[in-house]
């Protein structure tokens, strides 16, 4: 996550110089949002059930796929395995395993150009899936893009088949009800292997072909996978949501066959089961009709909120135009992009009530997660509503026929927040209770101050020269301070043992997080060189970044930033000149900001832009071999 917060910094930098358009963690990014047009379109046609059958699986020999270059395979589709000869769209799921580094997936018309968007996002070492639907091209195929070496597995739900009009496979909007919680039973949820069938829903027609389903996994304390079918028949081999075995929520929305018995979900990993009703297929009792029917577009980006800001703020909803009249509902791939904490976003129709029910569920700070989105669509369009915060982006692949529902609400709120963040120092940090001016540099949010001298991390503090008393320990403070904190800040310990820094370290990381915070800023001990104990404290605390067990700390590498030809210090490196504590303040700031995917406070020379998010400090001085012009910037 580090190296892709750099990589995002450094293109925000080369922004001022070139006009460019990056690959950055897997992810396309387009800098330019984009014009609502309408996409190009196929034919309206109904759903017919298969399966769920897997089409194709890089693992084997054959594959089941053509292999067209060193990143692309090509599935047919059209008349294979029960498939329609004459099919205009597929719903599939794709599955990517083994994969040797960050990177995305795209699926897309066999033969066309690859769009700059994407279906799945790969992190190395974790089984990937999220289901889409998505046209055929050329011989009724469709073309699988990996931007990385991993094996894609391909399996198909259902086909859509050209017709202007239709009584079976006909799409049934629904508010979205949740139809199962093992959560709210006392048992501990499905056993690895076990599954769990569920009958046709109320309002559900006994003979309808397929349910769209969100399906949530949570508490799986291994990795595998769930699979989804119709009541009484076999277990396919296939699958359409990846627990990792963390118990961390994982979601994906899918396209299942049903029976008159209804639907089963089976986990080989075991844990508590959500379902979510979004819509259904008609049988051969529904009336004839024109509406419920898809019609595919080219694959098209709607939303990408890094590009077109703001980002969707914690509690906050972005609502998205349709850009295609007449239609009931929209078919779209919905990503949650650097994620503010663990959380959710819902999707629902523009101008409506925020339903109970979720779309995706990001499964901690930073993530990156997609999940198909079937969404009924109002006047205004659809809605986006995240419940920590959340980059978003949304792409559409197709359509349903119909009618837009009214819109009757007022557009919702999308307000930045202004974190609260406890500040926990030593005489490092004194500075900024003596020059109390300087605090003024303390900007874009609401600052609590804790420094006192000769403070130490957990053990009994020492005696300042400076005052008889010996202060509370950074344990303490943290403890006994009043209210919770989105963030704290952490610069003490120059006066700790070298031998209990780790031990100690932990100790205050888990304080912090008591108090609520989602992230933890430790500033780098900065000394003259030989300060051999410094250094080694530094890469410890460095090492902890971006493993599983410290998702939350992020490291300021203070000691790098202020170096020694700065002028901001009074001593060896340790105490603080005057310029040096307004530095500090500001310094903290930016990294607040950072974090908290704000825009900088201030910029980084008088009369420059804003950087919107705000970059890491450290990032922008190394590259660009300065600090901000403090001067100027605070009319010092």
């Amino acid at each position: 996550m580090m190296r892709a917060r750099f990589r995002e910094t450094l293109a925000r930098l080369m922004r001022r110089l070139l006009a460019v358009v990056l690959l950055i963690g897997g992810l396309q990014l387009a800098r330019t949002p984009p014009v609502l047009a309408a996409p190009a379109a196929g034919d309206p046609s109904a759903f017919e059930a298969l399966g769920p059958t897997r089409f194709a699986d890089t693992r084997l020999t054959p594959c089941g796929c053509e292999r067209i270059d060193e990143h692309t395979i090509r599935v047919a589709i059209a008349g294979r395995d029960g498939a329609a000869p004459n099919l205009s769209a597929v719903a599939v799921t794709l599955t990517a395993t083994g994969s040797v580094g960050a990177g995305f997936v795209t699926v897309f018309p066999a033969g066309q150009a690859r769009p700059e968007t994407s279906t799945l996002n790969l992190v190395a070492g974790e089984d990937a899936s999220n289901s889409t639907i998505v046209s055929v091209g050329t011989m009724g195929s469709i073309d699988v893009y990996a931007s990385v070496d991993t094996d894609v597995i391909v399996d198909v739900t259902g086909v859509f088949v050209p017709t202007p009009v239709a009584t079976a496979g006909r799409f049934q909007q629904t508010v979205p009800t949740r139809l199962l919680d093992t959560r709210n039973n006392a048992a501990a949820g499905l056993e690895p292997g076990a599954s769990v069938t569920l009958p046709l829903p109320a309002g559900v027609a006994a003979d309808a072909r397929a349910v769209v389903v969100n399906v949530t996994s949570v508490g799986a304390a291994q990795r595998g996978f769930l699979t989804g079918y119709a009541a009484g028949t076999a277990p396919p081999a296939t699958s359409f949501l990846n627990p990792d075995g963390s118990g961390a929520a994982r979601a994906a929305s899918v396209i299942l066959p049903v029976s008159a018995s209804g639907l089963t979900i089976a986990s080989s990993a075991g844990g508590h089961v959500i379902v979510d009703l979004v819509g259904w297929f008609t049988g051969a009792s529904a009336p004839s009709s024109n509406n419920g029917l898809l019609v595919a577009v080219a694959p098209t980006r709607l939303l990408d909120t890094r590009a077109d800001l703001p980002r969707v703020w914690p509690g906050g909803t972005r609502e998205v135009a349709s850009p295609i009249a007449d239609a009931a509902a929209v078919v779209t791939n919905v990503t949650s992009v650097d994620a503010d904490g663990i959380g959710f976003v819902t999707a629902y129709p523009a101008g409506t009530a925020l339903p109970p029910t979720s779309s995706l569920n990001a499964a901690h700070r930073n993530a990156t997660t997609p999940n198909l989105a079937i969404t009924a669509i109002s006047a205004r369009g659809t809605a986006y509503y995240s419940s920590r915060g959340t980059d978003l982006i949304v792409d559409i692949t197709g359509y349903f026929t119909g009618t837009p529902i009214a819109a009757t609400g007022a557009v919702p709120a999308n307000v930045a927040p202004v974190p609260r963040v406890l500040m926990i120092g030593d005489s490092t940090l004194g500075g900024l209770v003596a020059i109390k001016s300087a605090q003024s540099a303390l900007r874009g949010f609401t600052p609590v101050l804790d420094a006192r001298g000769c403070r130490l991390l957990v053990h009994p503090s020492c005696t300042s020269p400076l005052t008889p008393v010996a202060p509370n320990t950074a344990l303490d403070a943290i403890n006994t301070a009043q209210g919770s904190f989105d963030i704290v800040v952490i610069k003490t310990g120059y006066n700790d043992a070298a031998r209990d820094f780790a031990w100690s370290a932990g100790i205050i990381i888990d304080a912090a997080r008591a108090k609520g915070a989602q992230e933890i800023i430790w500033l780098t001990y900065s000394e003259s060189t030989t300060a051999g104990s410094y250094n080694v404290r530094n890469a410890y605390l460095k090492s902890l970044v971006g493993t599983p067990e410290f998702p939350d700390l992020a490291v300021a590498d203070w000691r790098t930033y202020a170096a020694a030809s700065s002028g901001w210090y009074a001593d060896d490196r340790v105490h603080l000149a005057t310029l040096g504590v307004w530095a500090t303040a500001d310094y903290i700031s930016r990294w607040v900001a950072h974090v908290s995917h704000l825009p900088c406070p201030v910029p980084w020379t008088v009369g420059a832009p804003l950087d919107d998010p705000c970059p890491s400090p450290d990032d922008v001085a190394g590259a660009t071999a300065t600090t901000p012009n403090l001067r100027g910037l605070f009319g010092l």
